[in-house]
């Protein structure tokens, strides 16, 4: 087994995340899709109607890139922005059937990713493991 040491987690980190991108990137291609839209379009399928700013919460995203991302996502039409009837400042988002069409896909996909990264674990070793990085996600959401 490969010894790592603490000053090796970026790289480790970086190396995950690059080739997670790619594999989304070539199993969503064909739809027109990247490893940037899929959450978007997975949580609304997930929540249905929800607020735009719901997304900066959920993913740790600006603001800014949210707006741009769903107005991507609405001009290839996977959802739709309204504004929201009791408050205009809020816009609601909800998926259309394009998007609850290929949800069934994404989720494979996402699972089979998390299947091929975790092979070779014990089961109380992929539960470490998602402690971790909820607890990684959780110390540098709160910092940033």
């Amino acid at each position: 087994m490969e010894q790592y040491r603490e000053a090796d987690i970026l790289k480790i980190i970086s190396v995950i995340y690059r080739k997670m991108q790619i594999y989304i990137n070539v199993q969503t291609r064909n739809m027109g899709l990247s490893s940037g839209l899929t959450p978007f379009i997975m949580l609304t399928c997930e929540n249905g109607e929800m607020t735009q700013n719901k997304f900066c919460e959920l993913l740790d995203i600006s603001k800014g890139t949210v707006a741009k991302t769903l107005a991507r996502l609405e001009e290839q039409g996977y959802v739709v922005r309204v504004e929201n009837a009791e408050d205009g400042r809020f816009i609601n988002v909800h998926p259309t059937e394009k998007a609850k069409d290929i949800y069934p896909q994404l989720v494979y996909t996402g699972d089979a990713w998390v299947k091929k990264m975790m092979q070779g674990m014990e089961e109380e070793e992929r539960m470490q493991f998602l402690r971790s990085l909820g607890k990684i996600a959780k110390n540098v959401s709160d910092y940033m």
